[in-house]
This record gives C-alpha cells, structure tokens and sequence, in this order.
C-alpha cells in the first residue's frame, strides 16, 4: 500500500533521558533535594510557609474510595501518599514504592520504610488492602482495569497485569491508607502524608511526616457546584482546578494556568463498509482536518492539537513527527485523486464511479466543544469534494448509536489512564473500538508495541498506514489560583493539586 507520510525518526538521546527516568523510579532510589533546591525559599535559602484554604463539599465523603466529587477525592494527597506519582512528561517517580520489576505479566513493587500518622509502619498488606478499596471504587478502579490482582510478600507487593505494561507503575497513583481504617464513607482514613484527616473535617500536621512549604491547610464548606468559582473570586478558597467536562469555557478572574489532561479528543470512522474501508481514504481525511484550528477556535484555546495519538508532553514520543496538525486542502486532494476519487457526481461531491464520499458526522449536542469542532472538521472535509453533514443529536442517541455501530463519523472523548494505554481503542469491547476493522494490520501493530516488540516509532508508521481514527487533540483544564502562590505543576494532570511539597510563592 502506498504511505501518505514521511516517516518518524528519534534521537538515542531522548531514548536515554526517558529510560533514566524509568529507571529512576523503578530501580535505584531517587536522589533527595536538598533544601536549597526547594521552591519558594527566601533570600537565606529557607522555605516559606504557606497557607491554603481549599474547598470540599460538606454533603460528600471525605474518604478518597467513596468520594464522589473531584475536590474531596483531590484532598487524599495532603493525608495520603501512592506508591508512585506520575510527571507531566508521563513517567512514574517513586513514592512509598523504593523500585519494581518486571517479569512477564507481573511487576513486583518494594516498598520503603515509612508510618502512618498514627506511628504504624507501612506494611505490604496496607497497600493491597487500599488496592481492593480502589478497584471496588468507580474512579480508581477504571484506571486500575489492567491490574487484576495485588499479592502481599515480605516487604513487596506483587501486582498481576492482564498483560506486560512498561508504564503499569503509572496506574499506582491510588492513596495508600492504613488497614481497615477506609471501610466506609465516613470512615477517616489513617496515611503517610504531610497531615492527617480529623474527624472534624480539619487538618493538621502528621507528627510522622514532612510538610514541605505547605505548612498549614483549612478547608471551606462549599454547598454546591456553582459556588466554587466565586469562592475562589472573592478569596474564601485560595485554589481550583476546572476541566471544562461540560464542553464550555468559563473566565475565572484570578492567576491561571491551563495543564493539558490526558483526555483525547478523536474523529472516529466506521473502517468496515464504504469509503471509509479505503485506507486512501481515511488518510485524506486525515489531512484534510485542521487539529490546530479545532483546538484553538472550536476549544478556545483549551486544548493542544496532536497529529499522533500520543499525550504531547509524553517523553518517549518527544522526538517524533508531530505529525499533520493544520489542514493540507492539497495533499488531501491528491491523495483522492490517486486513490480514484477523481470524478465529480451532479452535486459536487467526489466519487470513484462506485462510492461517492458524502457522509454524516455524528456529534453529542450537549458538549458545544464538540458541536463547533464537527462543524468545522466537517468545513474542511467538503473543501476536499467531500459531502459532510453534522448530525448533532442528544446524548443517550449519541451514545446509542455510538455503541451499536449507527454512523459514518463521529466526534469523540476518551479519558486515557495514567500510562497512556490506548486499548481503548483495539480491545474487544473497548469504549473507544466501535466502528474498528479488527482485520486492519495496524491491529496486531498494537498488540506488539504493548509486548514491546515493536518501537514507538514503528507503531507510528502502523498508525498513519492505516488510520483508524483521527487523533485531534488533548483537552487542557485550568488551574486558577490566589495572587501570590506558584503551584508547582510537575506532575500529570490527575494530581489536581499538582506537586503540592513543592508549591511556593510568586515572585514579584
């Protein structure tokens, strides 16, 4: 088959930095910052204290396995720790893990010495006990799909993975606590972290633990949903992450950042019937989209553009062809011109005497994100010859039809786990597979790069060779915070609060 594309290349120097991290966090222990190195110290090279007030809902659970809302759950991280964080270039830095290995369809994570605010020690059988919380909880137990199983050893846990994942330390981010201390929801969870939980809702500093800059912590009572950006207005709260989940952007007035999330917005193609089972086809599409233009005008700007269907700010894709991000008219001309689509029917649309490319494009019309970027995906593809028509319907008809295989193209979303597993879209069932050719090559391409037996690099080629879906581009949150604090946002966007051992003040 013809390829569209020039093909990707990487440097070995990208390969060592991210093997060196890997390494970092799954091998040798991590070298310790010394004070002087901390963010937010003052001329002397001492840290300054912070204080922070940020908001929980009083109606909610305040133990982070039955919690329903993403402020309660965040606020885990100030009395609990994980066996591992992730960064924001997507790999795994150790926390109560000391290394791991891996062996087939195992990894087997040592832990180092710790206690919990109580005095306790950390023991093997506390992390499995919090990893059967997690996978009983909706939150954490979808991000632990590919984990079946935790078994307790002499100072290790030893986790089974439904298969080899060289990033699977990336899926424990779930807060470990003291056995049988989260059993229900109004249970007060005992951790390791920098404070501990009281019973009336207050937080104080752990005896046992290290505060870092943030030195003292007060949550504000919010009643309802609406009230959080206005408490973070008039000051009440000094912090809040907003992930635009309901396909709007709304202004906070306040210091902001926008952090690119690991949810993946894609233009899907049934692969198996018509046009689109032509290959040619699917790549002109490709080319015809304009990511940039979606993520900038139909996202306002709360979103990257990607040309791959890698997270951007993934190290070990760093050095690969971003691929197409801005629409290609030319080449997407061409490519149907070569591939027999060189004939015009009575109404303007290209056709090769047997198929003619007209199509609808399937959207959700309560997500106006979406709605816009199908109206403008769909302006680029009939500049192509091609014949698009937006069908914006509700959400339960979206997701029907979605499912049961009813459209031609459609607008989706898929929130990638922390290791970026993109099965989702090549597992049987998978949320993301509908309308997937099982008999595309690019199929078993997948099945080696998760083995390893495949680069990076050659998935990529797989990928654009035959093109299952269109990557567009990754949604950004924001984080909007008081004047004079600096977050640290070293880690990947599921960590709402980022690095917070190592938040400190603006400089002026």
């Amino acid at each position: 088959m013809q390829m569209f594309h020039k093909r990707t290349g990487r440097t070995l120097a990208v390969l060592l930095l991210f093997l060196l991290l890997f390494l970092t966090a799954c091998g040798e222990n991590p070298q310790e910052e010394t004070p002087g190195e901390q963010g937010g110290s003052n001329a002397a090279g001492e840290a300054q204290a912070l204080t922070l007030t940020l908001p929980y809902f009083d109606k909610d659970s305040l133990n982070p396995y039955f919690a329903t809302s993403a402020q309660n759950r965040a606020l885990s991280a100030f009395y609990c720790q994980p066996l591992f964080e992730v960064t924001a270039a997507y790999a795994p830095q150790a926390v109560l893990a000391d290394s791991c290995s891996f062996d087939g369809n195992t990894m087997t994570v040592t832990l180092r010495s710790a206690n919990f605010s109580d005095g306790s020690a950390l023991s093997a059988d506390d992390v499995v006990y919090s990893f059967m919380l997690a996978k009983a909880s909706g939150w954490y137990g979808s991000r632990l799909a590919s984990v079946t199983k935790a078994t307790a050893r002499s100072g290790a846990v030893e986790f089974t993975l439904a298969a080899p994942d060289k990033l699977a330390a990336n899926l424990l981010t779930f807060p470990v606590v003291k056995r049988k201390t989260a059993d229900k929801a109004e249970d007060i969870p005992v951790g390791t972290g920098a404070f501990v939980l009281a019973a009336d809702k207050t937080l104080t500093a752990n005896p046992h633990g290290s505060q870092g800059t943030v030195q003292s912590v007060s949550l504000f009572s919010i009643k309802d949903v609406s009230y959080l950006k206005n408490a973070l207005e008039i000051g009440n709260i000094s912090y809040l992450f907003s992930d635009f989940s309901s396909g709007s952007y709304t202004r906070v007035v306040a210091e902001n950042k926008f952090v690119t999330m690991n949810n993946l917005v894609y233009l899907g193609m049934n692969t198996s019937t018509g046009a689109l089972a032509n290959a040619a086809v699917r790549t002109a599409i490709y080319y015809a989209a304009d990511k940039a233009a979606v993520a900038s005008a139909a996202y306002q700007g709360c979103a990257v553009a990607v040309g791959l269907p890698f997270h951007p700010d993934y190290l070990a894709a760093q050095n690969l062809s971003v691929g197409q991000t801005e629409a290609d008219t030319e080449r997407a001309a061409e490519i149907l011109q070569k591939s027999g689509y060189n004939r015009y029917d009575k109404n303007g649309v290209r056709t090769n005497g047997t198929e003619t490319l007209q199509m609808t494009l399937l959207v959700n019309s309560e997500n106006s994100f979406r709605v816009i970027a199908a109206q403008s995906i769909a302006e680029n593809l009939n500049a192509c010859g091609f014949s698009v028509t937006v069908e914006s319907v509700p959400a339960a008809e979206y997701q029907s039809r979605v499912a049961s295989g009813n459209f031609t193209l459609y607008i989706g979303e898929v929130k990638l786990p922390e290791n970026l597993d993109l099965s989702v879209f090549y597992a049987e069932g998978g949320s993301a597979s509908a309308g997937m050719n099982k008999a595309l090559p690019v199929w078993q391409a997948f099945a080696a790069f998760q083995s390893g037996e495949l680069s990076t690099e050659q998935f990529t080629e797989a990928f654009l060779d035959d093109m299952p879906f269109v990557p567009v581009c990754y949604r950004s949150g924001m984080a909007a915070y008081s004047k004079g604090l600096a977050p640290d946002f070293s880690l990947a966007a599921y960590a709402v609060y980022g690095n917070i051992t190592r938040w400190s003040t603006a400089q002026s």
